[in-house]
């Protein structure tokens, strides 16, 4: 809690609406002061942020979730993003388990700055990152299929001239498909040749279809 204070601290377009370390008080909290964005950690002491995510989706209004995890390969972590996290970012070394609210965004990125910073400036951009794990249970719950080497490598204008993004899924499949090998963003970048916020932005874009597919299975449930 108090490195999250800390880095917080540091972003001046940024106030910090309120803290809890407990789910329960913070689900009170998050509904009472409304912030714009919630940094969460997945694991919390008394549950799992899932049960947050979920919560989040019947408000009205509701605030970007951000999830805070030590490593992409967490069981949960895809079941939240699903559930209706909108991004993760990777925090290499967590402190307790908080859950932070803020808001109100200054548009800035820095490759030096805190994994919480970068996360949170990404966030309100709508960009977001993936690991190949979570690409591929993309791909299952969305229904889209591995698109070949050949076709999700072609730059953008050269695979709408030749309608392969329209295979599989179109660009979204072959977009999930580099990630499943383990393409990073400035990797996909280069070979669609565009920018990284285009492909992360797409990235976020796949997070908000897969809350969709969730509201419908549990409505058919």
């Amino acid at each position: 809690m108090r490195k999250a204070q800390a880095q917080l601290t540091q972003l001046p377009a940024w106030r910090l609406c309120g803290m809890s370390e407990q789910m329960r008080s913070a689900e009170q909290e998050i509904q009472a002061l409304a912030p714009d964005v919630v940094a969460c950690d997945l694991r919390l002491l008394d549950g799992h942020a899932s049960r947050l995510a979920r919560q989040m989706q019947s408000w009205p209004q509701r605030p970007r979730l951000l999830l805070l995890t030590p490593t992409a390969d967490d069981l949960l972590l895809f079941q939240t993003l699903r559930d209706g996290a909108s991004a993760y970012c990777l925090d290499v070394n967590p402190a307790s388990p908080a859950l932070p609210e803020v808001g109100e965004v200054q548009q800035v990125h820095s490759p030096q700055a805190p994994p919480l910073t970068q996360g949170l400036h990404a966030l309100w951009a709508g960009r977001a990152s993936m690991s190949p794990r979570i690409a591929r249970e993309c791909l299952q719950a969305l229904g889209l299929s591995r698109s070949s080497w050949a076709s999700a490598s072609q730059p953008a204008a050269v695979a709408e001239a030749s309608g392969s993004a329209g295979a599989s899924g179109g660009r979204e499949g072959q977009l999930l498909s580099l990630v499943c090998l383990g393409l990073l963003s400035d990797e996909i970048a280069r070979l669609w040749q565009c920018g990284v916020e285009a492909i992360e932005q797409q990235l976020y874009a796949i997070y908000r279809r897969l809350h969709g597919t969730q509201r419908l299975a549990l409505a058919s449930a």
